[in-house]
């Protein structure tokens, strides 16, 4: 959730335009561009990598309790899954137009079907997309150096979003005078209608092959017992491995043009690698911060653990603060900050989530959004405030159906 609020908030903060330009092509001071180097190499699509292989991990233990609690698991997944893709438009519309929630609903339908599927499968078929996410970002730069037209450049995000995201969001004004003005609502809607809809094409084309990749690779990983301790050394091989081959190409990557070159072959190469070179080291990080969490040396894991159990809580929250921080309607400050100041104000944003998660978890069981979906999911309402008693301590639903006799409780605490 920290390294998602510092990726989104330029997004917020900025037009996008400028949002996606490289460290060395931006117009702003010495700081901002070593913050947005610094992103690139070590923040950049790996918490995005990182959050998707864990909804690819919840989805496979959720299949995993509900078939071990001999019930009908497919009506459970669809209610889980349309409720998210319900809260992603309300999102995307509301607040952010950048929102990931419809986009993990849509891939959550396709990995159902697979899910009943061998390990083996699904872990091919997930390296495949991710491969084959490299070559969709990679093709207009490879098509304009194959065609020796493209003229040296010095992007180093993928060049292919500059050409099929949508417009970069401005405080929109609103003009009474036309005959045919509706009201300042009406047209921030169709304004987040025209943002949502270059979201989804780009996700369509591009990043969204990506996630499904990895979300496979994430329902490998629940079943092959990642995070469990038993299974620190093969986890421990495979983060070492990771970051090895991934982190020193996200380095370089990230390297003034004249180090990493700067002509159409290297834009496109870089376009290819990147999502890659992403993907391992979203997997390093998931296998040392559960090393260090196992070994009790990550200070403060259990406040981070806080904004963990009720994240799409928190994650709602964030866009919530950012946009009152830069949206016309709160402080107005789009446009107004570089990215070091925006960085500093995702840290701030993400310590006033923190802190509220931390008060909540004291009280509740489930943060209230958590609470809410999974009333809708299982057609039962969970107990939301901490009860003292054993009894009550767990968040108790009776996944059986209600015509087949006695209760049979799981406790569900993901």
């Amino acid at each position: 959730m920290l390294g998602i609020v510092i990726e989104n908030v330029r997004f917020f903060s900025m037009p996008t335009a400028r949002a996606i330009m490289g460290p060395w092509t931006i117009d702003g001071s010495v700081l901002d561009r070593v913050v947005v180097a610094l992103d690139l190499a070590f923040g950049h699509q790996k918490f995005l990598a990182l959050f998707t292989v864990l909804f690819g991990f919840g989805l496979a233990a959720q299949r995993a309790r509900l078939v071990a609690s001999d019930v009908l698991f497919l009506p459970f997944e669809l209610r889980r899954i349309i409720w998210l893709g319900a809260i992603g438009l309300l999102h995307a519309f509301g607040l952010f137009f950048g929102d990931i929630l419809f986009v993990f609903a849509g891939i959550g339908l396709m990995t159902l079907p697979l899910l009943g599927r061998s390990t083996r499968m699904r872990l091919t078929i997930g390296l495949l997309l991710i491969l084959f996410s490299g070559m969709l970002v990679a093709r207009a730069p490879a098509q304009r150096w194959l065609s020796q037209t493209a003229e040296p450049t010095a992007l180093v995000v993928d060049e292919a979003r500059e050409e099929t995201t949508a417009p970069p969001p401005t405080t929109p004004t609103f003009d009474g005078s036309s005959p045919r003005a509706t009201g300042p609502w009406i047209d921030v809607v169709r304004e987040r209608a025209g943002f949502w809809r270059g979201s989804m094409s780009y996700a369509v084309r591009f990043y969204g092959w990506l996630l499904f990749g990895l979300v496979l690779l994430g329902t490998v990983l629940q079943e092959r017992g990642f995070f469990r301790p038993d299974a620190r050394p093969w986890r421990s091989r495979v983060a070492i491995g990771c970051l090895t081959v991934g982190l020193p190409l996200e380095v370089m990557h990230a390297l003034p043009p004249e180090f990493r070159g700067a002509g159409a072959g290297a834009a496109a190469w870089w376009a290819f690698i990147h999502p890659l070179a992403a993907a391992a080291v979203a997997l390093g990080y998931a296998g040392i911060i559960t090393n260090l969490v196992e070994r009790g040396s990550l200070p403060l894991a259990r406040w981070f653990a806080a904004a963990g159990r009720m994240s799409l809580t928190a994650y709602l929250l964030e866009s919530l603060l950012l946009a009152a921080t830069f949206r016309w309607w709160g402080l107005g400050w789009f446009g107004e900050v570089g990215n070091a100041s925006a960085v500093l104000i995702a840290l701030a944003a993400y310590a006033i989530v923190l802190a509220a998660c931390i008060l909540w978890n004291r009280s509740f069981l489930l943060g209230p959004l958590e609470w809410i979906w999974r009333w809708f999911t299982y057609l039962q309402r969970p107990p939301l405030r901490r009860d003292p008693s054993p009894r009550t301590t767990d968040a108790m639903i009776d996944l059986r159906p209600r015509t087949s006799g006695p209760d049979d409780k799981e406790t569900l605490d993901d």
